[in-house]
């Protein structure tokens, strides 16, 4: 049999995927033009809606720009000095007479240079050497929370905006950690970053891309992707399971295998992060038929019609729950999602 082409893997960029060509092409378009609109981005979705696929696509696209340097940055770490040293380790032989020293988790970095005191100060210098050799610098975070260093890191890129300095920032977060990260007091000028939410794949393309591995016929292929509603994770998970079973649809096992995926390594992270009002909610939701009039969920939980709202609407920026196709409707847009709730 040949190499499987589907992934299992959270986050690494699958060998076969489904392109979010409108939303790449706008960052991309964005950051390399002479003038850019914004130097920041940030991707919001649900767990396993393929927020760092894009991210690491779009890096890949930059990064082989002529001019660009790309630095990828853990979240959990000292993010100023990791910038300085993968900046470094990256830009060294452009500056031999740039001295310093850096000390990462216990790994020093140096070169001919002097320890220095202020990494702020010795980035600026850095970073106005780039500048002046037209150097422009990518840099990229995944799963961006609400912590000290994180604050510390978009303080600093706030500073880099002000100075003019060729710094551009891509992140990826859940719609809570970055409504907390931006509603800290230093941190509301992230409220004005343009915000790409993450909705599910084009039910076409999926379509498509089912026919074309599995030799399906349109409607074949197409009751294959309904299964998956579009969600990213859920359209790799399945077309490994079906590929890797020598079939070309799948049958009750597969189907069982399929959720016993989803359940497990998706939606138990996502219920552990709801709080005990969206839960209810949600199970007032997975308790009725899919597109059920708000209203009636809504009065069989009971809840009053404001904070129900406000419950929805965080459900909705989540990305877990649509707003349905018709006024005062609503859906899960996670496939079997319904089905999970209801288990709990």
């Amino acid at each position: 049999m040949k190499n499987n082409p589907f992934s299992l893997d959270f986050g690494a960029e699958p060998n076969l995927m489904i392109p979010r060509i409108t939303e790449q092409n706008r960052i991309v378009d964005s950051f390399t033009s002479e003038n850019p609109s914004t130097h920041m981005y940030i991707l919001i979705g649900a767990r396993g809606s393929g927020k760092t696929v894009l991210m690491t696509s779009i890096s890949h696209v930059i990064r082989e720009q002529e001019g660009w340097i790309h630095v990828d940055l853990n979240p959990e770490g000292d993010l100023l000095n990791e910038l300085m040293v993968k900046i470094m380790k990256k830009t060294g032989k452009l500056f031999p007479r740039l001295k310093l020293e850096v000390s990462v988790k216990g790994v020093t970095v140096s070169t001919t240079a002097e320890k220095y005191s202020d990494i702020q100060a010795d980035l600026d210098d850095l970073l106005e050497k780039l500048k002046k050799k037209n150097i422009r610098v990518l840099i990229t975070m995944d799963e961006v929370h609400n912590s000290k260093d994180v604050r510390t890191f978009t303080g600093f890129f706030q500073h880099c905006l002000r100075e003019k300095y060729p710094v551009f920032v891509l992140m990826t977060g859940l719609y809570k950690n970055l409504r907390s990260l931006q509603n800290n007091r230093s941190q509301t000028f992230l409220k004005r970053a343009p915000r790409i939410d993450l909705g599910p794949l084009s039910g076409i393309r999926v379509t498509k891309k089912y026919e074309e591995i599995f030799g399906l016929d349109p409607k074949q292929a197409s009751e294959m992707s309904l299964l998956t509603k579009g969600y990213s994770y859920g359209f790799q998970i399945l077309g490994y399971l079906v590929y890797d079973s020598g079939k070309k649809q799948p049958d009750n096992r597969i189907l069982d295998e399929y959720k016993l995926n989803l359940f497990e390594n998706s939606y138990e992270k996502i219920w552990e992060e709801l709080s005990a009002g969206e839960r209810d909610v949600v199970r007032a939701i997975a308790t009725h038929e899919p597109e059920s009039d708000v209203k009636l969920i809504r009065e069989s939980i009971p809840m009053d019609s404001n904070m129900f709202s406000t419950y929805k609407d965080t459900l909705h920026k989540c990305g877990l729950i649509s707003k349905g196709t018709a006024y005062g409707r609503v859906e899960f847009c996670l496939p079997f999602f319904a089905e999970y709730v209801l288990s709990k």
